[in-house]
């Protein structure tokens, strides 16, 4: 549903002005800290009203706001790139495993295809333009977000024209050096930093697919998954400073649980640079953080 549709059917159904609902609408993004978008701040609206519009919702997401871990994502995409089917071997078992690359008008990522899974490519073929669903991200060996196919997703075709602008990938498969300033929208990159505020915030989510739960008398309830127990995670966002400029920063679950208690001490961090589309400025959506290596800092400057 298109943000304005969207802002008119509450207005409408809950008898609220355009004025009264752009300014709760605000008010819910400041609470939040600029973790929800705009359109999620006015389905957060609706639900206080008693109106359910949720599943009317799209669900994919762009390709450039696709980070790690992830547990259940839509995409649509352009095929731009289908690899040839590779066997292996691990702990004496067999498997095999094909990927595809796929672009949208804001940027590419690989998807990866797991034993039986490969099955679903077999119609697959370049410039086919997909929907997939259920899939999940992770990140690969450099940190750059995947996806992978699970049991339950689906591929199908759609009639749909893509404008796949660039075909790398939206990351580089190295993570450089920079100085904060120096830091661009969609980098993936490496800084060395002072951690200088932390914020934590706790929400609930489906155990399955970490999707928004609706509490309906007393249960958890997930749009996909029905009734659930929830899972508790962790967000920490703050700002890292580099004694030259400062960033905002985001963290998630397990990464979140070790910054949270690192406020005032310098680190080594790892992540993908986005822009936040509410207030207007980049954020460092952190992936890795490690301690100080002497001898590392020493080698880079000879």
């Amino acid at each position: 549903m298109e943000l304005e549709v969207l802002k008119e059917k509450i207005c409408k159904e809950a008898k609220i002005s355009k004025e009264d609902l752009e300014k709760r609408i605000n008010d819910k993004i400041l609470e939040l800290s600029g973790l929800v978008s705009e359109e999620g701040a006015a389905y957060i609206i609706a639900k206080e009203e008693g109106l359910d519009l949720l599943e009317k919702r799209d669900r994919t997401l762009k390709i450039k706001n696709i980070i790690p871990n992830i547990r259940s994502i839509d995409i649509i995409g352009k095929v731009i790139d289908i690899s040839e089917t590779r066997e292996f071997e691990r702990d004496g078992r067999k498997g095999k495993l094909q990927s595809i690359t796929v672009g949208d008008e804001t940027g590419t990522i690989r998807v990866i295809f797991w034993n039986d899974k490969i099955d679903l490519l077999k119609d697959v073929q370049l410039e086919d333009v997909i929907k997939i669903t259920q899939g999940y991200s992770k990140a690969n060996s450099f940190g750059i977000p995947e996806i992978h196919i699970r049991k339950n997703s689906k591929i199908e075709k759609i009639d749909k024209k893509i404008d796949v602008k660039e075909k790398k990938p939206l990351f580089s498969l190295s993570a450089n050096r920079v100085k904060l300033s120096e830091l661009k929208e969609n980098n993936f990159a490496e800084v060395r930093a002072y951690i200088v505020s932390v914020f934590e915030r706790e929400y609930l989510s489906c155990p399955e697919c970490n999707g928004k739960l609706e509490e309906i008398s007393g249960n958890f309830v997930c749009k996909d998954h029905g009734k659930v127990e929830p899972v508790k995670n962790l967000i920490v966002k703050g700002y890292l400073d580099d004694g030259f400029s400062t960033i905002r920063f985001v963290a998630f679950r397990e990464l979140a649980e070790k910054i949270k208690s690192e406020l005032g001490k310098e680190k080594i961090f790892v992540g993908r640079v986005k822009m936040n589309e509410y207030f207007g400025d980049l954020e460092f959506i952190l992936t890795q953080m490690r301690d100080i290596d002497i001898n590392e800092e020493i080698e880079k400057l000879i």
